[in-house]
């Protein structure tokens, strides 16, 4: 079988269009005309209107029949292509006519069949179609939309209402009126009349908004006026917007002018004197910002600003509110603030914190910024001089509790134990406690002669030899203006005391921390109790010095001298033993005497320094003689006093 192809595609139109308001679209129709003759089962006619079979034709079909079966069902799409598809075989007995078809070109109504709806009206012509508007409408960028763009600038007194009115106002207006009047002047706007601007469920469908340079009123709509409104603005916009729909009957807007007022507030935060009803030209007020707030964040409180002809105040400056800001940290290593970007403004909060375990917080914590700038407590203002919280070591705590050893011929202390004992070895060999993270104290003789000299102390370890000791420069070494001496010999120790600034923060951990001072006692030094002296000094094995740390218990003697000596005793002084020859050495003198007794410490009952190994028999470990230690407790105003000015 051969295929014949005949493919009809068209873009011509036709003169007989017809006109409708409605869009149409194109198309091209295909006639079949002669009666089709096709006997063979195996020849056939196919017509496609582009892709899709519309009809297949054999057999033999009178005009009558195609016009009425046939032809009605054969058109393209608008735009689109007929093509006719014949075939033949060979075996034909008989010879049959064919068939003969007339294919037109016919104008399609886009106002008619289109989807493309114009707003008002459509305008069908051969080839296309246009959209047109009802008067008082133009076509938009889409041109089909017909909208309305009621732009217009008014000047003085008048009524304003909206395009279309007498009557439902326009739909898809866009309107913006300008209203002007004289400087010194401002406009006053009222409702009269009927207000029906489209509103759906409480939500503004159309809308009215008035906006000045520094207000905006509405969106207004719905069937209530709005209440008369007080621009304070000579000039003005007015803003009117419909959708597509609705018979709503719109607004009267009446503007008129008065003489131009000054608003009754200058600037946010702040309250006028004198207060008046209406201000106007040349009325000068004193602005006086809340509590709590300052002008520009300054000190200042106050301003005068006078009202101008254009009803605008003049100066005008800002009420702040107040801050505080972060006060300034002297020890930022030590201390911090609980927040880490806390709010420093009016009746904020700041809380401090200590960094390290091993110190505590002195002074408040916590305070609040007032409406003078300024950071209190519950009590008073914070000085930045005396009043800012300090972290202060920690004190007379130590990291675990032993039994009791001896110093002469006693046992070895523990790391940790005795977390205060410090250790000199040139020029002389001594002992001293530390106080804080920068003071030491000791006996006066061990450090006489040194006072222009650095020495090196020792501290957190119980080896003498401990390479991983911590070693600390003396800044300052300040003897007691009352240690006198009076020979080579060393024939007075009345006032054998002295302290030791170290040129560094010493720093804490649980192997070294400071002892507490005493309190002053209306009783025995010790207070009945017994007490722990240690040291690096002599032992029954080694009577010059010890390589550890030792450590034994002593009691208070009051009543019994503690040997027999010329040399000068004073009530800066006090006698101290154990049992069975505990007692202090050469090369314990500055040590500590503690109470309570080692192991007996706590939080509630830290360790307070009572004594400082001072002098004794020249024989040590007598059990009928004892050794005197320096009173601390009576010198408890020369060390504070000393230690806050040096």
């Amino acid at each position: 079988m051969k295929p014949f192809l005949s493919v009809v595609c068209a873009n011509l139109r036709g003169s007989n269009a017809k006109r409708r308001q409605d869009k149409q679209t194109n198309k091209r129709e295909v006639n079949a005309g002669q009666p089709v003759f096709i006997k063979s089962h195996h020849d056939r006619s196919l017509v496609f209107a582009d892709s899709l079979l519309l009809k297949t034709l054999c057999g033999s079909m009178s005009t009558e029949q195609l016009q009425s079966r046939v032809n009605p069902s054969l058109h393209s799409s608008p735009g689109g292509c007929l093509s006719l598809t014949f075939e033949a075989d060979f075996s034909n007995t008989e010879r049959h006519t064919g068939f003969r078809a007339f294919y037109t070109v016919q104008d399609v109504d886009e106002c008619w069949h289109s989807d493309l709806k114009c707003s008002h009206f459509c305008q069908n012509y051969i080839g296309g179609y246009s959209c047109s508007c009802k008067p008082g409408y133009h076509l938009s960028e889409d041109r089909h939309t017909c909208i309305v763009n009621c732009t217009e600038e008014r000047f003085g007194s008048g009524v304003l209402t909206p395009p279309g009115s007498p009557g439902p106002y326009y739909e898809n207006a866009h309107c913006s009126y300008t209203l002007t009047v004289d400087e010194g002047e401002q406009l006053i706007l009222s409702f009269i009349g009927e207000f029906d601007v489209e509103s759906r469920d409480g939500r503004c469908v159309d809308s009215l908004t008035i906006k000045t340079d520094s207000a905006t009123f509405g969106p207004f709509c719905g069937q209530e006026a709005p209440a008369p409104i007080n621009t304070a603005a000579r000039r003005i916009k007015v803003l009117f917007r419909t959708d597509q729909g609705g018979t709503n009957q719109g607004f009267s807007l009446s503007y008129n002018t008065k003489l131009m007022e000054c608003p009754g507030i200058v600037t946010a935060n702040s309250i006028l004197s004198p207060q008046k009803r209406v201000y106007t030209k040349g009325d000068t007020v004193t602005v006086q910002c809340v509590t709590g707030y300052s002008v520009d964040s300054a000190t200042k409180k106050t301003f005068e600003s006078t009202c101008l002809r254009s009803g605008k105040w003049s100066p005008v400056y800002s009420c702040e509110l107040v801050d505080c800001g972060i006060p300034e940290i002297k020890e930022p290593d030590l201390i911090a603030l609980t927040e880490e970007d806390p709010l420093t403004t009016y009746k904020q909060n700041i809380s401090f914190r200590c960094l390290s375990e091993h110190y505590k917080l002195h002074g408040h914590d916590s305070f609040t910024c007032n409406a003078s700038g300024q950071w209190e407590t519950i009590e008073h203002l914070l000085s930045p001089q005396v009043d800012l919280p300090r972290c202060i070591p920690v004190c007379g705590m130590n990291k675990q509790t032993f039994s009791a050893g001896r110093v002469f011929g006693g046992e070895d202390a523990k790391l940790g134990q005795i977390p205060w004992q410090l250790l000199t070895k040139q020029p002389n060999r001594g002992g001293a406690s530390l106080i804080s993270d920068r003071w030491a104290i000791t006996a006066a003789h061990v450090v006489v002669g040194q006072e222009t000299k650095t020495l090196m102390f020792y501290g957190g370890m119980i080896d003498s030899l401990d390479q991983n000791a911590v070693k600390m420069e003396t800044e300052k070494i300040i003897i007691h203006p009352g240690y006198k001496v009076e020979n080579p010999y060393q024939t007075n120790y009345d006032n054998d005391i002295a302290l030791v600034k170290m040129s560094a923060r010493v720093p804490l951990s649980t192997n070294i921390m400071p002892v507490c001072l005493p309190e002053k006692s209306n009783g025995p030094v010790m207070e009945g109790k017994l007490g722990t002296v240690s040291g690096f000094g002599g032992t029954s094995e080694n009577p010059l010095r010890s390589r550890y740390l030792q450590y034994g218990h002593v009691k208070e003697y009051s009543e019994v001298p503690c040997f027999d000596t010329t040399l000068k005793v004073t009530d800066n002084m006090f006698c101290a033993g154990g049992d069975e020859g505990v007692d202090t050495c050469k090369g314990d003198a500055g040590g500590p005497l503690v109470i309570p007794l080692l192991g007996r410490g706590s939080p509630e009952t830290p360790y307070r320094l009572k004594g400082i190994v001072s002098w004794g028999p020249a024989k040590c470990g007598d059990t009928n003689f004892k050794g005197y230690y320096t009173k601390v407790e009576n010198y408890l105003d020369w060390i504070r006093e000393t230690m806050e000015t040096n």
